[in-house]
């Protein structure tokens, strides 16, 4: 074992403009045997041995040899804090936050800091969060300043039976830089990214480094996120690219123990509530996405692989002979000449002809295309050699070239990688999409990401144990601003890969799902895991993408899931049009497309409040339920804050019993009509036809009548809305039309007040 040390004292206090710098000591630490915990070279007592333990073993102590840090707390906005830890000098203490392109603005608001000191303490605090740093033993608190409570506490007062340190509140060794938080008796933890996992991550460990995860079920993760929340009352956000483990009482029951592959640490906490409001708080740093056009929010279609235009134009026709609507058709890579793990935008005139008019053919039936892509390249395309002489790819340290790891190709031939941190190469790879926009491609699923070896040098000079998990970041975000740069509209993307800050770049789909009960559970838990880390535009395959034959009714369950989330998309290894699956079956899912349709102008709302306030569209049911009993609800979501989905977890044809939470207050079923009183659970007979979805009492829906002859969503852009209120509604209500004029509507007289006059809104349906 290499050298390990721990932070613990306080040496020297200096103010600061935003709050106060600090020079810490730490000494050499040793295990002793095979019992867990730590000792340095101070005195025993001074630790906190137990000498008088009648077992206690020889100890050796180690030398006192000094390593000194620098640990700045930094006051951003009134209530976030930013903790910074690094050896004097280290390129984060230089850095405002900005510098791996994570954070985006750091200082979201002008804030006054106050410091003080005492011989026990330094408190650094504004009018929303206060830090108390120990001075000897070092330890660290942050605590509400407007309630005086305390939302997270190192660890270092956590010991074993021997006395011996067992979380030290910071450790440095050969793998990093390790914190450790107490974990209060009735703490929950949720965040880390899309994680499929059960929403609270007590007692799991997780490595969070972006993976080609192959499913949702081997432990794996498509979009990692070093954020957390805590019902304490803060939020913890570590800004690296560094591969970070997350150890949530797995290792020892009541700590939180994050180790970071980097000799420096940058934490932002932020304190708030709710958990609305740590999500505005961070959003604030990393940025909020836009809202994508309205024929975002419409059903898409698609499969691994149509292999022509004919074929494509066929499933156009049949999807209007059905008389489903929809809005997208996505084309996987056979559009490409060179299509195994490669990528290099060279159209396939023999199997889908001009592109233009291919383009054009889909919008005669209401349908944009869809164009899949990858940032990896083959040594077979023609472009490798162009890219490679530029310096377009990646390569080590070494200088030799970097190829794809962890993702098999099929013929064994290594694949490189574009380097996005080369402006040169980044502008190059915008501008390959340019044609194809022009053509009217109207967005790109940008798949995998997640293969960037480890040891890389980036052309811009980023740390190469950042680069893994910043790759996912920068190739979505070069593909949004292309999209963005040409069309002149908000972009949206498809993308699979992830990390911090990539809620900028909507939207991205939960990956490659198996087609059973099991992989629609983690795909509901996947996306909710994401909501609370990345906030923004979600969504994931309909029918899941591989595995057993997919039966009728899990499309047509999963189908309803589908119709109910941010997005929606039907993919899959396999067919997933929905008259695949039999007449009943596409019966169910036609009915639920439209119900979808119906809700356009619900959705709509939902999107821009997203955008405004950095809240994913996908919420847990804890952000309507204040018992602290529903954090672990993850088997159903809010849509927005007035709708609640419950998705029914069954593969069979037979109506099956659900059992949900119901939130406080009174719901009622958006299609049956039933009454739900909450707090509490409620259990329900679910047809295949039904899938329970409640709308909160006080709430207003704006829907929009579809019936047969939608095809579109650009055939509702002139429909009235109606709206349905439901219960104690308010008198009047604000909304957003499809054109982003904000509507002021009275109730009563919906048809008679100022703008709405002009047939905005058909009339009101009240359910009481």
């Amino acid at each position: 074992m290499g050298e390990q040390f721990i932070v613990r004292r306080v040496a020297a206090v200096r103010r600061t403009p935003d709050g106060a710098e600090l020079d810490l000591v730490a000494l050499p630490a040793v295990t002793v045997g095979v019992m867990p915990g730590w000792i340095t070279g101070e005195p025993p007592l001074e630790q906190g041995i137990e000498t008088t333990l009648p077992n206690l073993p020889d100890l050796a102590f180690p030398p006192l040899d000094e390593q000194h840090l620098v640990l700045r707390i930094q006051a951003v906005a009134a209530g976030t804090v930013r903790i910074v830890l690094g050896p004097d000098g280290h390129r984060t203490l230089d850095d405002d936050g900005t510098g791996l392109g994570i954070v985006v603005d750091p200082r979201p608001e002008p804030v006054a800091v106050t410091l003080e000191e005492n011989p026990d303490e330094v408190l650094v605090g504004t009018g929303q969060v206060r830090v108390r740093i120990r001075r000897r033993p070092f330890g660290l608190v942050v605590e509400n300043a407007e309630t005086g409570g305390t939302v997270l506490r190192t660890a270092e007062r956590l010991r074993q039976a021997a006395g011996l340190a067992m979380a030290p509140a910071l450790l440095r060794d050969e793998h990093g830089t390790s914190l450790h938080l107490e974990l209060a008796a009735e703490e929950d933890i949720t965040g880390f990214g899309e994680q499929f996992s059960r929403l609270v991550k007590n007692g799991q460990r997780l490595v969070l480094r972006s993976e080609d995860a192959l499913g949702t079920g081997t432990g794996l993760a498509y979009k990692p996120v070093p954020v957390w929340h805590s019902t304490a009352g803060y939020a913890g956000f570590l800004n690296t690219g560094a591969v970070t483990t997350a150890d949530v009482g797995h290792t020892r029951p009541s700590v939180l123990g994050l180790t970071l592959a980097d000799d420096a640490l940058d934490l932002y906490v932020v304190v708030a509530p709710t958990l609305a409001g740590r999500l505005t708080g961070y959003t604030a740093l990393t940025g909020r996405p836009p809202v994508p056009p309205l024929w975002a929010f419409g059903y898409w279609m698609g499969r691994c692989r149509y292999h022509s235009r004919e074929e494509m134009v066929e499933v156009a026709d049949r999807m209007r002979a059905h008389q489903v609507p929809c809005d997208v058709l996505h084309l996987d890579p056979d559009w490409l000449v060179v299509d195994r793990l490669n990528c290099d935008f060279i159209w396939n005139t023999e199997r889908f002809g001009d592109r233009r008019e291919f383009v054009a053919a889909l919008a005669e039936r209401g349908i944009r295309l869809s164009v899949w892509e990858l940032p990896y390249l083959d040594p077979a395309s023609p472009r490798f050699a162009e890219a490679e002489s530029r310096g377009y790819l990646v390569r080590h340290t070494d200088g030799s070239l970097a190829t794809i790891r962890k993702t098999p190709t099929p013929d064994g031939r290594p694949r490189a990688l574009l380097d996005f941190s080369n402006p040169e190469a980044r502008q190059w790879w915008q501008s390959l999409h340019e044609e194809f926009l022009a053509d009217g491609v109207a967005v790109f699923k940008t798949d995998f990401g997640e293969a960037l070896p480890d040891g890389v040098a980036q052309q811009d000079g980023t740390p190469p144990q950042h680069a893994h998990n910043l790759y996912p970041l920068r190739y979505n975000g070069a593909v949004s601003e292309a999209i963005a740069h040409c069309t002149g509209r908000a972009p949206l993307v498809w993308g699979r890969s992830g990390w911090a800050g990539s809620q900028r770049y909507p939207g991205q789909w939960g990956g490659d799902a198996e087609s059973t009960v099991a992989g629609m559970q983690a795909t509901v838990r996947g996306g909710l895991s994401y909501a609370v880390s990345a906030p923004g535009l979600w969504s994931h395959d309909i029918g899941g993408f591989f595995g057993p034959e997919l039966t009728p009714a899990l499309y047509v369950r999963w189908t309803q899931l589908g119709a109910l989330s941010p997005l929606m998309r039907a993919h899959g290894l396999r067919p997933r049009e929905p008259w695949t699956f039999g007449e009943r079956a596409l019966r169910i899912a036609r009915d639920w497309v439209r119900l979808r349709y119906s809700l356009l102008p619900y959705l709509w709302q939902v999107a821009h409040e997203a955008a405004a306030q950095g809240l994913p569209m996908m919420r847990p049911p804890a952000m309507a339920d204040e018992d602290p009993s529903a954090a672990g609800v993850d088997g159903q979501f809010l849509l927005g804050r007035d709708v609640m989905v419950v998705p029914v977890f069954d593969d069979g044809e037979a109506p099956v019993r659900r059992r949900f939470r119901v939130p406080a207050g009174r719901w009622r079923d958006l299609v049956t009509g039933e009454l739900h009183e909450g707090p509490g659970w409620a259990e329900q007979l679910v047809a295949l036809e039904h899938m329970p979805v409640l709308v909160r009492d006080g709430a207003v829906l704006p829907r929009v009548d579809v019936d047969a002859s939608v095809r579109c969503s650009d055939d509702l852009l002139t429909r009235p809305w109606r709206l349905e209120a439901f219960g104690d509604a308010p008198a009047t209500v604000e909304l957003l039309d499809f054109d982003g004029v904000r509507r002021r509507i009275d109730l009563e007289s919906p048809t008679a007040q100022g703008s709405a006059g002009d047939g905005f809104v058909s009339g009101v349906v009240r359910h009481d």
